[in-house]
């Protein structure tokens, strides 16, 4: 934040709902204000899925640092196909709970689409701390490809 006059040191909460370093630090130099209220917690499980996006489309191994960061690549594992979605959900349980810190994981659940039987569509409830308690929050991730296409 620029310094002035008016400036408010924000509360850390607050400045942690805006996301990552990054994100906070172009909040920062924008100027824009802090979310409050509802927009706090949709602030909040937007930073989450824009994070969840780049975490589960990261390959396990790709980082030399944390070689478990991410999911296991499915199109080369030895993994029967009938047990596959369950490998799957696993992995993306593991990584959010490893990798997502501001989440607690409740479940991931794969969702058979007959009409689209090469999408893979995963529902996954979390427990979000917002607003002095825990926030349940379900989101959809669409994976195609071996990778999350969309996050609903």
């Amino acid at each position: 934040m620029r310094k002035s006059a008016d400036t408010i040191v924000w509360d850390s909460k607050l400045r942690t709902a805006r996301g990552s370093l990054f994100e906070r630090l172009v909040a920062d130099e924008e100027e824009l204000a802090p979310p409050h209220g509802a927009d706090l917690v949709e602030s909040k499980v937007n930073s989450i899925k824009r994070h969840l996006v780049k975490l589960l489309n990261t390959r396990a191994g790709a980082s030399a640092a944390t070689p478990d960061l991410g999911l296991v690549d499915f199109n080369i594992s030895n993994v029967e196909t009938n047990d596959l979605t369950q490998h799957i959900a696993a992995s993306i349980r593991q990584c959010i709970e490893e990798y997502e810190p501001r989440v607690r994981v409740k479940a991931v659940q794969f969702m058979p689409e007959p009409d689209r039987p090469l999408n893979l569509l995963f529902k996954i409830i979390l427990i979000m701390p917002a607003r002095d308690r825990g926030e349940q929050v379900q989101i959809d991730i669409l994976m195609k490809d071996g990778r999350v296409a969309q996050i609903v």
